[in-house]
This record gives C-alpha cells, structure tokens and sequence, in this order.
C-alpha cells in the first residue's frame, strides 16, 4: 500500500514506527522510535483517528498526557480531536469513547 494511501488503517501502511496497534476500528496508536523523535525522553505514543471530516486518518501526539501503563496502555486524561471532536480515554488497553 503506498504511503500516501490513508483510507487503510496505520496498521498496514505505517512501517516507520514501532508496535503499531489499533485500539478500535477509527483509533489506532503507535510507538515513535527515539531517532524520529524531538523529543525521545517522551513516553507517550502518537495516536490516529478516522476523521470523518476529513476523510482520512489523521495523527496526534500526547505530549501532556500521562502515561499510567504502557501495557495495557492506559493514558491520561481524554484525547480530543479538535477537527471532528472525537473524543474518548485509553484505559486497558481499550479505547472507551466519552
């Protein structure tokens, strides 16, 4: 699948990161490897959500999140995407829309 292609989940076309996970069928999540990051004391992933307004996955950092477990990811407090509000919590290892 070419790289542009993002009407397919990350999980099959974003190679460049590790452990790309898909929480739920419009959320999916990722590990930035330290060399791409500008920050790589981060602990928190990348995310993507389907973003119906936009008509294509889009991602977003959680740089003031609080990583509580790496495994079962739990994160806090909410992600929000502003374009579309999507908006929930990852705790479990589960995406529970709010």
């Amino acid at each position: 699948m070419a790289f542009s292609d993002r009407s397919a989940p990350p999980t099959q076309w974003c190679d460049w990161w590790t452990e790309v996970h898909q929480l739920a069928p419009d959320i999916a999540y990722g590990w930035v490897p330290p060399h791409l990051t500008a920050d790589p004391t981060d602990p928190n992933p990348w995310f993507w959500h389907w973003c119906v307004q936009q008509g294509r996955w889009v991602a977003q950092a959680a740089p003031d999140h609080r990583l509580v477990s790496r495994e079962p990811l739990h994160l806090e407090p909410s992600l929000l995407w502003p374009c579309c509000g999507t908006h929930g919590f990852v705790r479990g290892g589960a995406w529970i829309p709010a």
